[in-house]
């Protein structure tokens, strides 16, 4: 058997940018037939200030309490959402939702990884 030996964050990374992609790529690419067109905008409002923030917030957090403080995790939304709405919708506004999925990824992160710090402080 072939295995792969990744280290934690790149297990970690790998899975967070799966999801990602998913997320980015392929919802909206079914959503929207492959035109490139979401034709209910109720739904492409959900995934840009919900479902997105809030799975970028929850990838970060888990991150940060398992692995601590990583920039890597934090910049990871910024270049697949981005590369996402180029490729599927002609890049209208892929930068400012690029850059808040990472900011929400940073602060979540960053506090995730002080809550383990300071958890790593007590078992001590």
């Amino acid at each position: 058997m072939n295995k792969l030996n990744l280290t934690p964050l790149s297990r970690k990374l790998l899975l967070h940018t799966v999801i990602y992609l998913v997320l980015f790529l392929v919802i909206p690419y079914f959503q929207s037939g492959g035109s490139g067109v979401m034709e209910d905008f109720g739904t492409w409002l959900l995934l840009l200030v919900l479902v997105n923030p809030a799975a970028v917030l929850i990838l970060a957090a888990d991150s940060g309490l398992k692995l601590g403080f990583n920039l890597l995790v934090c910049l990871l939304p910024l270049p697949l959402f981005v590369l996402s709405i180029y490729v599927l919708f002609d890049g209208s506004g892929a930068l400012f939702y690029g850059i808040m999925y990472s900011v929400i990824a940073l602060i979540s992160n960053g506090i995730a990884a002080s809550v383990r710090r300071r958890k790593k402080g007590e078992t001590k």
